[in-house]
Order: C-alpha cells, then sequence, then structure tokens
C-alpha cells in the first residue's frame, strides 16, 4: 500500500508539472475575473446597504463567489447587483472546469501510461509474440519458435533461394 500511494503521489506531481501552463491559465483568469467583478460589483453596490464598503470588500465577495463558497457575509441587495452575482457564479463554473478538463485528461493519460507497464510485467499475453509465431502460410512457425529475427532470416534466405533457381 505504500508503493501504490508513493507511486500515486508521483503520478500527482508529474501531472502538475505538466499541466503548469493550464494552471497559470486557471490563476489569472480567476484573478482578473475576482477585480474585474468586485470592481463592478462595487459600483453597482456602493449607494446600498450591503456591505460592499470598498473594493477589497467586493473583491473578497467575487473570491468567495468564484470559488463557489458563498459565506453570505456580503451580498448584492439590488437588482442589477444580484444579476451580476448570477452571471458571476456561470462564467466561474465555466472558467473553472476548461482548464480543468485539460489537467484531468492529462491525469487520465498518465495513470493509463503508469498502469501498462504493470500489465506487461503481470506475465498477460503480448499480441505480437503470438501473430509471429504464424508463419505466412497460416501453419505455426516451428523452425523460428516466435524469434522475428529468425523468422525475418529465414524468409530471406527462402527468397534467396526462389531466385536462383
Amino acid at each position: 500500500a505504500v508503493v501504490s500511494t508513493q507511486s500515486t503521489g508521483i503520478l500527482i506531481l508529474q501531472v502538475l508539472k505538466q499541466s503548469c501552463r493550464e494552471l497559470l491559465l486557471l490563476v489569472v483568469m480567476w484573478a482578473m475575473g475576482v477585480v474585474t467583478f468586485g470592481s463592478i460589483m462595487y459600483y453597482i453596490e456602493e449607494d446600498q446597504e450591503s456591505g460592499f464598503s470598498s473594493i477589497l470588500k467586493a473583491c473578497w465577495w467575487a473570491v468567495v463567489t468564484m470559488s463557489t463558497v458563498g459565506y453570505g457575509d456580503i451580498y448584492p441587495t439590488s437588482v442589477p447587483g444580484k444579476l451580476v452575482g448570477s452571471v458571476v457564479v456561470f462564467l466561474s463554473m465555466v472558467f473553472m472546469a476548461l482548464p480543468m478538463t485539460i489537467i484531468v485528461s492529462k491525469f487520465s493519460r498518465a495513470y493509463e501510461e503508469m498502469k501498462e507497464p504493470s500489465a506487461m510485467g503481470a506475465g498477460l499475453p503480448d499480441a505480437d509474440m503470438h501473430a509471429s509465431q504464424i508463419s505466412i502460410n497460416g501453419k505455426p512457425d516451428v523452425e523460428t519458435g516466435g524469434n522475428k529475427a529468425a523468422a525475418a532470416d529465414c524468409k530471406r534466405n527462402s527468397n534467396n533461394n526462389n531466385t536462383a533457381l
């Protein structure tokens, strides 16, 4: 169990290293959304008694809303503020989902690659080995015993013998 936990940890680190661009894109898009929507919400709600007393507090609201935590300590009270809040929630889910699909597909690909060598070492039959044991006419290749190099030499020798006749 320790080995599988370590290999899973290594796999996660490898995928994170491979996904640096996507993660950077996610952070930049998220930060832009926080500043943009926080500023918009401040100017919409500044005259209301809703708690948006500064752009920083509005950015805090954007962080909480975009991460879908929703503490409820600050919330819009005007109709335009509620509409912007709905747009923020929807766009944050879309913007977070797009890079995450790329990261998850990389993780899935890396996990499948990690599983393949262990399946090969487990003694599972190899398709190439069975195909190489059958000669061109469909009969078992008894002379070479499934050795590809020997089969190629045998085929070359038979072609040379046929041309000499």
